[in-house]
């Protein structure tokens, strides 16, 4: 087997690696490329590599290698042939030894894992996806926004017309993520983008802004107590699948049941879409919120592991397995 690794950086290029990374994700039931790592590459912070076999212009396999992370997923149909392996290879070469480097084995894949065994890596994080039961869903037709909420705040949508609206989402999110390694680095540059995708809608990105209802929370102008985002992706048959994309609560804000409020908001929005699914992502060592969902009705549906390997300043990295 002779694989070719060629750098994704045209948008045809990048889309291609995208509609594979989807590919996959509709076959594995979760994506094994995180929307962080595929922005990253987008923006040219991360190298995006298309691996083809024999000159084949259709990619086997799509990584993602930068910012001190790898990741990589194998096209369904051509697993089992040892692509991921020397895949893999490839892009631990293209690596520092002499820097940590934290890659991710989505669900039960212990091919995977076999693989970041052999190569140094040793788990040191979980994370759990949860799903929710649509029947479960308020089926009483509530009006997301209109729950009632402490006084002093005030539950609206993002307006994406308003300037201020975007930066306030980014310094909140920045604060509640303070201590998470991905979603806490968003930036303004990056909440454009996102705000780009096909699935993003104004009225899924709930916003409890801090200052009541006067003009200063209808414009935008005052700052955010927390937020909800959704995620609702269709299928070609129209049929919906809504991802609790991202919820949080600014620290000085925290022990007030400020989640629940907006998780119980979220869950409102989430029955208007009428999905056959229902899922989030939550940190398998955050019990609170891993209970928090659970109260709700959620269920772990899988668990990933990310995985660390130590600086390795002057060793042969190697992925046999």
């Amino acid at each position: 087997m002779t694989l070719e690794a060629a750098e994704a950086t045209s948008a045809a290029e990048i889309e291609t690696a995208r509609a594979l990374v989807a590919e996959a994700e509709a076959h594995d039931g979760a994506s094994a490329i995180s929307d962080q790592a595929l922005l990253a590459a987008a923006q040219g912070q991360r190298a995006l590599r298309l691996f083809s076999e024999g000159g084949s212009p259709r990619p086997v396999a799509v990584g993602v290698v930068g910012d001190g992370e790898i990741d990589l997923v194998v096209r369904p149909e051509e697993r089992g042939r040892g692509i991921g392996a020397a895949a893999s290879r490839a892009l631990l070469a293209a690596t520092d030894d002499g820097v940590p480097l934290l890659a991710w084995a989505h669900g039960e894949n212990p091919g995977a894992e076999a693989l970041l065994r052999a190569s140094g890596f040793a788990p040191v994080r979980s994370l759990y996806r949860m799903a929710l039961d649509p029947a479960l869903l308020p089926a009483d037709g509530r009006d997301p926004f209109g729950l009632p909420v402490p006084e002093g705040l005030a539950l609206r949508a993002f307006d994406p017309a308003s300037p201020r609206d975007a930066g306030a989402w980014v310094r909140a999110n920045a604060a509640a993520f303070a201590d998470h390694p991905e979603q806490g680095r968003i930036t303004e540059v990056d909440f454009a983008i996102l705000r780009r995708e096909p699935w993003f809608d104004p009225e899924d990105l709930l916003l409890l802004a801090a200052g009541g209802t006067g003009d200063a929370a209808e414009d935008g102008a005052g700052e955010l107590a927390g937020s909800s985002w959704i995620k609702t992706v269709r299928g070609e048959n129209g049929d919906a699948e809504t991802e609790l994309y991202a919820v949080s609560v600014r620290p000085e804000y925290a022990g007030r049941g400020l989640g629940r409020l907006l998780l119980d908001a979220t869950l409102a929005r989430m029955a208007q879409h009428a999905p056959e699914r229902v899922t989030l992502y939550v940190d398998g060592e955050n019990a609170a919120a891993v209970r928090m969902y659970e109260t709700a009705g959620f269920t772990i549906d899988s668990r990933s592991r990310q995985w660390r390997r130590e600086p390795r300043a002057g060793v042969d990295v190697r992925m046999d397995a």
